[in-house]
């Protein structure tokens, strides 16, 4: 185990690590807001707005503002693309439904996703704040797992009891807390549970406090009995074992890389069943939900985005077999047949240029290293959760807040103290 030794800095800060203080109360009030249930939301005219919606409208101007005038750090391509597939979504649904809901409907998508966007982009700027975000999201699942837990034990709901059930699985029930869904609830805990094993702010946090943390995190998530959260802690897992079995192999994650393409041609040449069936079925709880998984991807790409590659179909019902569900259990699809593939583009490329760049930084601080990791497996997690389920309303909003939480990363400014992280062996 090694650790960075705090130099200079307030002596109390320094004993006690670093705390909730230093995170911006814009930030604090969002993610109070945002775990807030579906019943504290209200409506002016067609408009549905939730407590973090509200957040929202107040900030995404000053934000932007700040971004795009430099005063957040040196403006990157994914501000810029973010900004493009917000504005194409809006396009599609004008096109699709008319000016007026294009300008409601997408104005909200807008507000969700460019808008959380900005804010952490705007307010997360130091190791300070970062490791402040995380230890707010700590208390926040942990507080909630005492109401999500016994949910899924008893099947009683004190946060949402009129919310009703979903058929549990494992004889649990499907844990909703706060959130629309128990789906919504799993991976919001989900993608918190590497930045609790690599981010830490208090002095004597050791290995063993790491694995605990993680382990709350994980246990609060397995109360959603949903696949597609599981599927994004299983990810984290398997990237934090080869992070720590690989750390003095060069060029590891390349090796990573080429494993993975080498196991899909594998799969391909020796089952028979194809590389996707196969991924699928270890993604989900059953064959028959691996089965859905497979059709809903099969019908949205050869019957919806073949047939409207441009502007998708917007909020129009997709073409399916008659007998299957009408959601569509794959965020990034969603965005393909919704707002067509050029929305998906955008959106694609930005993150993907986020974690490139996050990804190639080096830094002598173990601090450092470590906060990069966490935020790094946390949205690769997420990523790969939205492959099996779709995202919407305050996961929606979280997954593009988790995203502009990482851009300081990428030129971090001076904490005001030095942070002392231990770094898990």
């Amino acid at each position: 185990m090694t650790t960075l030794q705090p130099q200079g800095g307030d002596p109390d800060t320094n004993a006690g690590g670093i705390g909730i203080k230093y995170l911006p109360w814009q930030i604090t009030l969002f993610l109070i807001a945002l775990i807030l249930p579906i019943e504290a939301s209200f409506h002016i005219g067609p408009l549905r707005l939730t407590p973090y919606r509200v957040v929202l409208l107040f900030a995404i101007i000053p934000c932007y503002r700040r971004v795009f005038s430099g005063k957040a750090g040196q403006v990157i391509a994914t501000d810029k693309l973010l900004i493009y597939f917000s504005l194409w979504m809006i396009l599609a649904l004008s096109i699709n439904h008319g000016i007026l809901v294009g300008l409601q409907s997408g104005g909200i998508l807008m507000l969700e996703s460019l808008g959380t966007y900005l804010l952490a982009r705007t307010f997360i700027r130091t190791e300070e704040q970062f490791c402040s975000l995380v230890k707010l999201l700590i208390l926040l699942i942990i507080g909630i797992s005492f109401f999500t837990i016994p949910e899924a034990i008893t099947g009683i709901n004190l946060l949402r009891p009129h919310a009703g059930h979903i058929s549990g699985r494992l004889g649990l029930t499907r844990a909703f807390g706060s959130f629309d869904h128990p789906i919504l609830y799993g991976c919001f805990c989900a993608s918190t549970i590497s930045l609790a094993f690599f981010v830490s702010t208090k002095k004597h946090l050791t290995r063993s406090s790491h694995t605990i943390r993680s382990l709350w995190m994980t246990v609060t998530t397995f109360m959603s009995v949903s696949s597609g959260p599981i599927a994004a802690v299983t990810v984290q897992y398997i990237l934090a074992a080869w992070e720590k079995i690989t750390r003095s192999i060069p060029g590891r994650w390349g090796i990573f890389s080429f494993i993975l393409v080498i196991m899909y041609i594998a799969i391909d040449l020796f089952s028979n069943r194809t590389p996707m069936k196969v991924i699928l079925s270890y993604l989900t709880f059953s064959p028959t939900t691996a089965y859905g998984r497979l059709l809903i991807w099969e019908w949205g790409i050869y019957h919806n985005v073949v047939d409207h590659p441009l502007f998708g179909i917007g909020f129009d019902d997709w073409v399916r077999l008659s007998w299957m569900s009408p959601s569509m259990d794959n965020f990034w699809l969603v965005n393909m047949v919704q707002f067509g593939l050029p929305a998906f583009i955008f959106l694609a490329a930005g993150i993907l240029q986020l974690l490139s760049k996050v990804g190639k930084q080096t830094f002598s601080s173990m601090t450092m290293q470590s906060i990069k990791k966490g935020w790094l497996f946390s949205l690769i997690g997420l990523i790969i959760a939205g492959c099996t389920v779709h995202f919407w309303n305050s996961l929606y909003a979280w997954f593009f807040f988790l995203l502009g939480s990482g851009v300081w990363i990428i030129s971090p400014c001076e904490p005001k103290t030095t942070l002392l992280i231990v770094r898990p062996e």
